[in-house]
């Protein structure tokens, strides 16, 4: 993940530029008629940019405290759309825009039900379902809900509830009308009382961008990390803010701006980028519509320089295969035979690998799922990397997971690799289809099963059978006469599964010549937090020889993979040939650096081919 303690200075000029900019704007003036809010400084001015990853730009007043006012009204009515179900809260407040002054008493004329939670009307509205849920901890649950959105604990500024108390007839009036049409089914008041309570929660501008971010991140803090809500109450949230947010101004800021947002008259500006950041701007001095007038000003010119409008962004298409590749160029760390090599050299674009990356939303995920399309051809096997996802919705997964289902009707096998961090796809977990053979904790493991499985089909469609006996290319490489003098000097041993072979630091004084079974090298810990295979040996090949040669410790430990059997060159049988017959040992060494040499040199047609792909 990024480290959210590192930012970018060109995005911090960016804050710092329009700061500057602004800073002697003075257009409007500090709400009155409040008397409290009217003490506010009319130069305070912070902007915060909070994103997705935890990250906080900032210039200004960020840190000093004023009061939420009305953008607690998207946050109270995400709460209670948490302790209500959709149709209760459907039946107490709308979310159509009003296209009123925020304070106007707009009602539905039959039902009485406000136009939308966003004005006064339906804010009340709202917070009294909340008060109805638990009137002994309504309060409680609100704080805590606010301060789970904010990362930090918020509470009531007392000095301006009371201003709002003593002054809110209005509030009052609407209050009991909305009692009139059993929108509120109890005595009015103590809903009113939390009302005016939540609108003098205390918070700073960088609270706000923090709680904005949560919005842009679907219900998830970015800074503690904690799930506050679920994505589909912030899906609705957003929503309302985009339609309803900004009152009577909310035409024209979606016009110009692009952002669901809601605005406080204590001067607060919050609006929200999905899936990318939270903005924030502190600034006392209102238009005519009630909203900070330098805040509209940066939000705008925000929305300009970072082209964050939400009806202005570019297409995405191209974005989300990271490479795609076949095993003609790309292939596992399993050293095998040469007929094997020469046959995957021959066939392995028949192996196709594609390595996802992002967000998979739905274009996104529309994108991978044609490339696997168009890959499934007959005889195709697909290996798809999953490491550098970095989200799955639900229903893309869903997605991803009938067209893995609909191309093995196909016989076209779909191996998946390094996606365990995508709980969205593993409905029964990872483990199911790792025991099935389809998942693959490694990339490297998932190449191999490939190249198994088309080698095995290729054998198939040839006819044959897997050969029961395997002959040792080393040995092959051999004059007849050498090989005849070489072999019963050879000792042949057997190993059971996981059995090791040979250690890491152990003198290199054996080569190992496999008949039967696979034996991988692995580095494990100290070195790893768990063991990395850097090569795994199949019958015919061999191993140690560059360690037996330089006479060097053992680079790796060398494990047995499944039951095996090796011919073991000791050095104190290669020492006493080079006394007695110095021919059979001019002729190993020749066939060792031949051996090592086809091994040296597929390892860079390899390194080449990775290069250009």
């Amino acid at each position: 993940m990024p480290d959210p303690g590192r930012t970018a200075d060109a995005i911090q000029r960016i804050l710092d530029d329009l700061h500057a900019k602004y800073r002697d704007f003075d257009d409007g003036k500090p709400a009155d008629y409040i008397p409290e809010l009217s003490k506010a400084n009319p130069k305070d001015f912070g902007i915060v940019i909070a994103t997705t990853d935890g990250r906080i730009y900032e210039i200004g007043e960020t840190r000093k405290e004023f009061t939420i006012q009305s953008i607690s009204k998207p946050f109270t009515y995400a709460l209670a759309l948490k302790l209500h179900s959709d149709a209760y809260m459907e039946a107490k407040v709308g979310v159509e825009p009003s296209g009123d002054a925020f304070n106007a008493i707009s009602l539905h004329p039959q039902t009485g039900i406000p136009r939308n939670p966003m004005i006064n009307a339906g804010a009340i509205a709202t917070t009294a379902q909340v008060m109805a849920f638990d009137p002994e901890r309504a309060e409680t649950l609100l704080l805590d809900f606010y301060s789970d959105m904010a990362g930090r604990r918020l509470d009531v500024n007392e000095s301006v509830f009371r201003s709002e108390r003593d002054t809110g007839h209005r509030n009052r009036a609407i209050g009991h009308l909305l009692r009139n049409f059993d929108i509120i089914n109890t005595n009015p008041e103590p809903g009113l009382q939390l009302y005016f309570r939540q609108c003098a929660v205390s918070v700073t501008c960088q609270d706000l961008g923090v709680m904005a971010a949560t919005l842009a991140c679907q219900g998830r803090n970015p800074v503690t990390g904690t799930e506050v809500l679920d994505p589909d109450i912030t899906t609705n949230v957003l929503a309302v803010m985009g339609s309803c947010g900004m009152y009577d101004y909310t035409g024209q800021w979606l016009y110009n701006v692009g952002m669901p947002a809601k605005s406080g008259v204590g001067g607060g500006v919050m609006a929200v980028v999905p899936g990318r950041l939270g903005l924030a701007v502190y600034s006392p001095p209102l238009d005519s519509y009630g909203n900070s007038s330098r805040g509209i000003a940066v939000c705008e010119e925000i929305s300009e320089r970072l082209q964050l409008h939400l009806f202005n962004q570019p297409s995405r298409a191209g974005t989300t295969i990271r490479s795609a590749t076949t095993a003609q160029r790309r292939r596992s760390r399993r050293w095998r035979s040469e007929q094997e090599s020469q046959q995957l050299d021959r066939h392995g674009d028949r192996i196709h690998v594609l390595q996802a990356q992002g967000v998979l939303d739905f274009a996104a995920a529309e994108e991978l799922l044609a490339e696997m399309q168009s890959k499934a051809s007959a005889g195709a096997i697909l290996v798809i990397d999953l490491q550098q996802v970095l989200a799955l919705p639900r229903v893309d997964a869903e997605l991803l997971r009938e067209e893995i289902d609909d191309l093995a009707k196909l016989d076209v096998p779909c191996l998946l690799c390094r996606g365990e961090h995508l709980r969205e796809f593993w409905p029964q977990g990872e483990g199911q289809l790792a025991k099935e053979g389809q998942y693959f904790g490694s990339l490297d493991r998932g190449l191999e099963a490939a190249e198994d499985m088309l080698l095995e089909a290729l054998l198939r469609e040839a006819g044959e059978q897997p050969p029961q006996t395997c002959t040792v290319g080393l040995l092959e490489l051999l004059p007849p006469q050498t090989r005849s003098q070489l072999e019963p000097l050879l000792e042949r041993r057997s190993f059971a599964q996981g059995e090791l072979v040979c250690r890491q630091g152990d003198a290199g004084d054996e080569v190992f010549l496999i008949e039967s079974g696979l034996f991988s090298a692995v580095l494990g810990p100290p070195v790893a937090e768990k063991p990395l295979r850097f090569a795994t040996f199949s019958p015919s090949v061999s191993f140690g020889e560059m360690a037996f040669l330089t006479r060097s410790p053992r680079t790796a430990d060398v494990v047995a993979d499944e039951p095996g059997s090796c011919l073991v060159l000791t050095r104190s049988t290669f020492d006493r040939l080079e006394r007695e017959q110095p021919q059979v040992v001019i002729d190993l060494l020749l066939a060792l650096h031949q051996d090592l040499a086809r091994k040296l040199g597929r390892t860079n047609q390899q390194l080449l081919l990775l290069e250009q792909g």
